[in-house]
């Protein structure tokens, strides 16, 4: 057992509650309190959202060495069960789900929780396969679809982000513009002091993926007509046997 270990114990519930009493480097939780504050339901989208932008990220020439740092340093404790205040904020906002103590002492906190599924090993695996470059559109998809269940994602606007998200290499201009825009107001109004919010923030302006509400209404419209319109299309060949 290692200094850490034996300070933080894992078999020691109390002593797992004082890991983020002084963490040093994430930015968004600096004390337990203030994660008990965020409630369950921020917890959970924080995390969606983060994994969704990291992989956005990923699939740029230019920022994917940013991503796969961050993604380094999330995952070098080899798993999310222990105590590290040097943990990035994704690191913490994984452990605290996997460790909810004091998390659920809200009756709606505690009915989510039970819901909550936090597939760890699974997440690590993707987070991997990121690192290496080696994840494929169909794995992503699966991924982002089972993760949206697990953390049980009510937000609607999420929901569409994932589905944009999960097929970014396949997309439009206009409909990375439309995930990247719901994505960097989610850390703008829910998660501004992520550290993940300002590397967001950067590639979405450097790539021009942020809109307003008009020209986000406008592309809406547009995206909402092709989908539309190429479902009918699929629907027509399939019945007349194209």
């Amino acid at each position: 057992m290692n200094e850490i270990e034996e300070q933080y114990g894992e078999t020691n519930p109390l002593k797992e509650l004082k890991f983020i009493q002084s963490l040093g480097e994430a930015r968004m939780f600096k004390t337990r309190t203030q994660i008990q504050r965020q409630g369950a339901r921020s917890i959970t989208d924080h995390l969606f959202v983060s994994m969704l932008s990291l992989y956005a990220m990923s699939n740029d020439y230019k920022f994917a060495p940013e991503a796969t740092k961050y993604v380094k340093r999330t995952t070098a404790f080899g798993g999310f069960n222990r105590a590290s205040p040097s943990g990035t904020d994704l690191y913490q906002t994984i452990f605290s789900l996997k460790k909810p103590e004091g998390l659920n002492d809200d009756p709606k906190d505690k009915l989510l929780l039970n819901k909550v599924r936090v597939d760890d090993r699974r997440i690590r695996a993707f987070l991997k396969q990121m690192e290496y470059g080696k994840l494929n559109p169909g794995s992503v998809q699966a991924f982002f679809y089972k993760l949206e269940k697990d953390l049980a994602i009510q937000d609607p606007k999420l929901k569409a982000a994932r589905r944009l998200v999960g097929s970014w290499d396949n997309l439009t201009t206009n409909q990375q513009q439309l995930a990247a825009t719901q994505l960097n107001k989610h850390f703008r109004l829910n998660a501004r002091r992520s550290d993940l919010f300002p590397m967001f923030g950067k590639y979405a302006n450097d790539k021009n993926l942020l809109i307003g509400r008009d020209d986000k209404k406008s592309i809406g419209a547009r995206v909402a007509r092709g989908a539309a319109a190429f479902a009918a299309g699929y629907t027509a060949g399939k019945m007349t046997g194209m």
